[in-house]
């Protein structure tokens, strides 16, 4: 799936240090060879923070509608499709969504590395208003950017390793 072997001699990978998992066994990761273990360890921590801010909003808004007292599926059907733009600013602030924050991830713009505002936010999840798309975007999620990042210009950090290759933005590495 993103497994890509590296012709290159067993090298350590610049996250972890380690060399175990280097060699036939990396991963391309923004373009950079990294460590399988690394790797997955960043794809899963992506789709772990989907999942809880999917269902932090979700249970937002079932409240919502509990508190307004909202039982007709038709009211409630229409209020949803308004309100679910609304998940695509989940980023927004700081570049962190509270799924993100939880699990150490964090957008940022790909040129400056400065975190992600409203505007990257709502570009970078607007795709994932179209049915379905999720669902592919979780398993192509490997090499690191995914569709919405090229439209909002970012990137997704892990900030453990926010200095290391690859994670340090192009600008920060000529500078």
């Amino acid at each position: 799936m993103t497994a890509s072997p590296m012709s290159t001699p067993s090298t350590a990978c610049p996250l972890c240090g380690r060399d175990r998992w280097m060699g036939s066994k990396a991963r391309l990761l923004y373009g950079v060879p990294v460590c399988s273990r690394c790797s997955v360890g960043f794809t899963n921590r992506r789709q772990a923070a989907f999942v809880v801010d999917a269902v932090i909003f979700w249970v937002l808004l079932f409240a919502l509608f509990a508190v307004t007292g909202v039982t007709d599926p038709d009211t409630a059907r229409g209020a949803a499709f308004f309100l679910v733009p609304v998940f695509g600013l989940k980023d927004g602030l700081r570049g962190s969504s509270p799924g993100k924050a939880l699990l150490g991830v964090q957008v940022v713009n790909d040129r400056t590395g400065t975190p992600g505002g409203w505007g990257a936010a709502f570009r970078r999840n607007l795709i994932l208003m179209v049915p379905f798309v999720p669902l592919i975007i979780a398993f192509t999620l490997g090499p690191g950017k995914r569709w919405g990042d090229t439209w909002g210009r970012t990137r997704v950090i892990w900030k453990k390793y926010r200095d290391r290759t690859p994670f340090a933005v192009a600008a920060a590495r000529t500078a």
